[in-house]
């Protein structure tokens, strides 16, 4: 079975096996690197995603020993998992692809290695951004201190979490009009998604005007 070529294939023709397939590379600390990555980019996705792959993505995020990319990745991977779980919550009998104690699990990693200092740069923007998808109390300051930041990086991570955490019309608003491309769809994003009306007019602008793309 060869990953890149999965990796080019529509998820839902994956074949049977495919699952067995990521857990083993990510659980191999020898498979070579960019396997590894592409194994935690593809983990997350809902047509293979389970207990013991998001054990193994964990694991991944965890170790000091990985590169930071494969790390961010496994980040990444945990947050569309977390947000349908969260979305559809474990009581009225779903078919959700994890159990309610992994995704508790989910929840409470990434917040210990958020908070930790010695987690790098990269892997807790990714955190960040995986972890709002089930908004907790804590990331009201988490996503303050990353706006305060005079890091673009981080600014940007702030304003894609206003798509997921309440109590940041103002600086969605203000952030239509940054100079940062990315900044800027990610504040379009965001105000779509709370249906903000003082993002109107520069959504007008951006339709009537000859110069956007």
């Amino acid at each position: 079975m060869d990953l890149k070529a999965l990796k080019d294939t529509p998820p839902w023709d994956w074949p049977d096996g495919t699952a067995e397939k990521l857990l083993s590379i990510l659980r191999d600390e020898q498979a070579p690197e960019p396997d590894r990555v592409l194994a935690s980019e593809m983990a997350g996705d809902f047509t293979v995603v389970n207990d013991e792959l998001v054990d193994a993505l964990l694991t991944v995020l965890r170790s000091s020993g990985e590169s930071e990319l494969a790390r961010a990745r496994a980040a990444i991977s945990l947050g569309p998992v977390l947000e349908y779980a969260d979305t559809e919550g474990f009581d009225n009998g779903g078919d959700l692809p994890i159990s309610e104690q992994t995704f508790r699990r989910i929840q409470e990693s990434l917040r210990e290695l958020y908070m930790d200092a010695q987690t790098p740069r990269e892997v807790r923007r990714r955190i960040l951004e995986a972890s709002v998808r089930a908004p907790r109390d804590w990331h009201q300051n988490a996503v303050c201190a990353a706006y305060a930041s005079d890091d673009d990086a981080w600014k940007l991570t702030a304003v894609f979490c206003m798509r997921f955490v309440r109590g940041f019309d103002e600086q969605i608003v203000k952030e239509l009009d940054n100079r940062n491309a990315d900044i800027r769809l990610e504040a379009f994003l965001a105000a779509g998604n709370w249906g903000l009306e003082a993002a109107w007019p520069h959504v007008a602008a951006l339709i009537h005007s000859g110069q956007t793309p």
